[in-house]
């Protein structure tokens, strides 16, 4: 297997402004759309060379990694399996013409009660981060369309423990060698 570095990435779920009452929390994942160009299928590897390291868990914030295949349906990944090293999506056989996603995220789960604290409102203060650069790995020979994407979400609980979806946003990043992979 040939391995490329492609891309730089940011997971994180935290308050934009941590210890004040009612502010957004912030989400943002990692998003790897990979295509296969060749006419059978080809074995990828994306790996996730992180620091600070991932971690699985910080009270309400959990680490999720997900794949979504060519029929749409978004499976979770084992996180205990993504964390191993290589830290990433393993031996990922795509078929040809096939396209998937590969989502690295840090979510926020119901927080424990009391849900709103006199300090800090509705705003959880769990915070958890984690930063690096993100490497495709394929036999020599693969044709492969890759686009990598940040997707974020800034929300709140009301007093009555509803999540509350404020702002959305989304931006693509640069790829070493551009959406076309060759390897």
């Amino acid at each position: 297997m040939l391995h490329k570095t492609l891309t730089s990435f940011e997971v994180l779920a935290q308050p934009v402004a941590p210890g004040i009452a009612n502010v957004p929390f912030a989400q943002q994942g990692s998003f790897l759309q990979v295509s296969n160009l060749d006419t059978k299928p080809v074995e990828i590897g994306v790996e996730y060379v992180g620091t600070p390291a991932f971690v699985t868990a910080n009270g309400a914030v959990k680490l999720f990694c997900n794949i979504t295949n060519q029929t749409g349906v978004a499976d979770q990944y084992p996180t205990a399996t993504f964390l191993t090293a290589p830290v990433g999506f393993k031996a990922q056989m795509i078929p040809a013409g096939a396209t998937w996603l590969f989502g690295v995220q840090y979510l926020l789960v119901p927080p424990p009660a009391p849900i709103t604290t006199p300090g800090t409102g509705g705003t959880p203060q769990n915070s958890v981060d984690a930063r690096g650069v993100i490497s495709l790995s394929a036999k020599a020979g693969s044709r492969l369309l890759v686009a990598a994407t940040i997707r974020q979400v800034f929300n709140n609980y009301s007093p009555a423990g509803v999540l509350i979806d404020i702002a959305e946003g989304a931006y693509s990043l640069p790829l070493v060698g551009g959406p076309e992979q060759v390897f």
